[in-house]
């Protein structure tokens, strides 16, 4: 999925990394700049990212895009055999 691809390192791009040290110091902080600013951050473990924290718009976006992608990947019996003959 080139695409999905594409728009996760562009939102990524986006975030700022704190250290999840960090974070356990300031988490009301950063909970309040996502709530209210509309921030993004991703938290890290040394080099690795570990988690991110997002406005809950961006969360049910994702959850919606989800949910179209299963819907739209999914096939019912009848296309499914409607392609198997296709390439026979």
């Amino acid at each position: 999925m080139q695409f999905s691809h594409i728009c996760a390192h562009e939102q990524t791009k986006q975030m700022e990394a704190i250290a999840m040290s960090e974070f356990r110091r300031q988490a009301g902080e950063y909970v309040n700049q996502t709530h209210y600013a509309g921030k993004t951050f991703v938290l890290t473990k040394g080099e690795k990212q570990v988690a991110a924290l997002v406005p809950i718009k961006v969360l049910d976006r994702l959850a919606e895009l989800e949910a179209f992608y299963d819907q739209t990947t999914r096939l019912s019996p009848e296309v499914d055999g409607e392609l198997a003959n296709r390439e026979e």
